[in-house]
C-alpha cells in the first residue's frame, strides 16, 4: 500500500541523506583541496556526474515509494566533446537544484526518520503492551500510571489503536509533503527559452500549412494555365493534322511541326513546375550539384565558394536548396547586385548556408512572404535563419540547419 511505502521512505530518508552528504562533502572537499594539482579537477568534474546520478536515484525512489513523479529535463550540449558537456551541466539550473536537494536531504531526512521511529515505536509499544509488560521491571510507563499487570496492559490497547491510526495518517501526510518538496526541487521548471521556442514553432507550423495550401493552389493554377492549355492546343493541332492527312495531306506537315513545338513547350512547363516542387538534380546528385545548377541558371553572376562534397540528410538538403533558390530569386528581383557568393558547409551537426550579395540591401524579412517562408522552413527543422541587410551594404542570408534525418527526426 502507498502509505506503507511512504513510511518506508521516511525511515530510509536519513540514511539516504547521510550517503548523499558524505559523497558530496568528500568529493567537493577533495576536489577543492587538490585543485592546484591535476587530480582535483577531474574529481570536481566527476561530481557533476555524481550529482545527476544521485538525483536520478532519488527520483526513482520518490516515484516508487511516495508516488510522486519528479522527472527532470536537462539541457543538452550544443556541441560534442567533454568540455561542452561540462559547461552545459554547470550552466543548467537543474544541476544546482539537484545539488541543493541532496544537501538538504541530510537534515530533512533526520527529521523524517526520527518522527517516523517515534510514532511507530509509540504505537507498537502501546498496541502490543499485553505481550511484553511482564518483561519490563518497573512496568510500562503510560504517563498517568505504570502498566505492570495484565489488566493495566490491556487498558493500553485502545490507546495503541488510536496512536496507530494517527501515526498512519501523519506519516502518510509527511510522505506527501516530502513528495511535494521533491517535485518542487528535482522536477524541471518550465524553461522560458524552450516555451518561446515552442510558441515560435507553432506559429511557423501554421504559416507552413498556409504556405503549403497556397503552393497547392499555385500548382493547380500553373497546370491549368500552362501545361494543360498547351496540351489542349497540342491535341487540337494533332486532330487537325489527322484530318488533313485524311483529306490529302495539304498543310499536315506544318500542323505536325506546330504540335511538336507545343509538346516541347508543355514539357518545359512541366519541368519548371516540377523543379519548383522538388528538383530532380537534388534527389539524384545531392545539394552540391543542385546549388551549382541554380548558380548557372541565375540571371546574375553567382560564385559558388563552398559546397558539401557528401550527401546530407534529405530534409536538410531540401531546406538548404530552397534557401539558396529563394535568395537568388530575391537578388534578381530586388537587390540590383553585380555579384552573389554562395557557401554551404557542414559544421558540427549542422549545415551552414550563406548567400551574400553586393546589392542595395534593406531587405526586411517581416515585410515579405519569401524570407518569412524560408525562416519557417528552417525553423521546422529546429534551425535558425538570420538576415543582415543594411541599406547600401548588400544582403547576407545565413541559415543554420541541423543535420536531421527526415525519417528518424534525429541528429546524425
Amino acid at each position: 500500500m502507498l502509505p506503507l511505502r511512504r513510511t518506508l521512505y521516511l525511515l530510509l530518508s536519513f540514511w539516504l541523506g547521510v550517503a548523499w552528504f558524505c559523497v558530496l562533502v568528500t568529493g567537493i572537499s577533495m576536489g577543492i583541496g587538490l585543485a592546484i594539482t591535476l587530480i582535483g579537477l577531474p574529481i570536481l568534474v566527476a561530481m557533476l556526474w555524481a550529482v545527476r546520478w544521485m538525483a536520478e536515484g532519488e527520483r526513482i525512489l520518490v516515484k516508487a515509494l511516495i508516488g510522486t513523479d519528479a522527472s527532470a529535463h536537462y539541457r543538452r550540449p550544443g556541441r560534442p566533446g567533454l568540455w561542452a558537456q561540462i559547461m552545459t551541466r554547470l550552466g543548467d539550473p537543474q544541476t544546482w537544484k539537484d545539488f541543493v536537494y541532496l544537501l538538504v536531504q541530510f537534515p530533512l531526512g533526520l527529521v523524517w526518520t526520527v518522527v517516523a521511529v517515534v510514532l511507530i515505536t509509540a504505537s507498537a509499544g502501546t498496541l502490543f503492551a499485553p505481550l511484553y509488560y511482564w518483561a519490563v521491571p518497573d512496568g510500562i510507563d503510560a504517563g498517568l500510571f505504570n502498566a505492570d499487570t495484565l489488566p493495566e496492559a490491556l487498558a493500553l490497547v485502545p490507546l495503541g489503536v488510536l496512536l496507530s491510526w494517527l501515526s498512519w495518517h501523519i506519516l502518510d501526510r509527511l510522505g506527501r509533503v516530502h513528495g511535494a518538496w521533491a517535485k518542487l526541487v528535482l522536477a524541471s521548471s518550465p524553461d522560458p527559452e524552450l516555451t518561446a521556442r515552442v510558441d515560435d514553432l507553432r506559429s511557423s507550423q501554421a504559416r507552413i500549412i498556409e504556405a503549403a495550401d497556397e503552393a497547392r493552389r499555385r500548382i493547380e493554377r500553373d497546370l491549368h494555365d500552362g501545361a494543360q492549355q498547351r496540351l489542349v492546343a497540342l491535341s487540337l493541332k494533332l486532330g487537325m493534322a489527322r484530318k488533313r492527312l485524311q483529306d490529302g495531306g495539304d498543310g499536315a506537315d506544318t500542323l505536325v511541326a506546330e504540335a511538336h513545338e507545343e509538346a516541347k513547350l508543355a514539357l518545359g512547363d512541366l519541368r519548371d513546375l516540377a523543379r519548383g516542387i522538388h528538383p530532380a538534380v537534388l534527389t539524384e546528385c545531392g545539394l552540391g550539384p543542385a546549388i551549382e545548377e541554380l548558380a548557372a541558371r541565375a540571371p546574375v553572376d553567382v560564385t559558388v565558394a563552398e559546397i558539401p562534397g557528401e550527401r546530407l540528410p534529405p530534409a536538410t538538403e531540401a531546406a538548404a536548396y530552397f534557401v539558396v533558390a529563394e535568395c537568388l530569386v530575391n537578388v534578381a528581383k530586388y537587390a540590383q547586385a553585380d555579384e552573389v557568393v554562395v557557401r554551404a558547409r557542414p559544421d558540427v551537426g549542422r549545415l551552414v548556408v550563406e548567400v551574400a550579395d553586393d546589392g542595395v540591401g534593406g531587405a526586411d524579412p517581416s515585410s515579405g512572404s519569401g524570407l518569412r517562408g524560408l525562416a519557417d522552413r528552417v525553423a521546422a527543422l529546429d534551425g535558425v535563419l538570420r538576415v543582415t541587410s543594411a541599406p547600401g551594404a548588400g544582403t547576407t542570408v545565413r541559415a543554420e540547419i541541423p543535420l536531421v534525418a527526415a525519417t528518424e527526426g534525429v541528429l546524425v
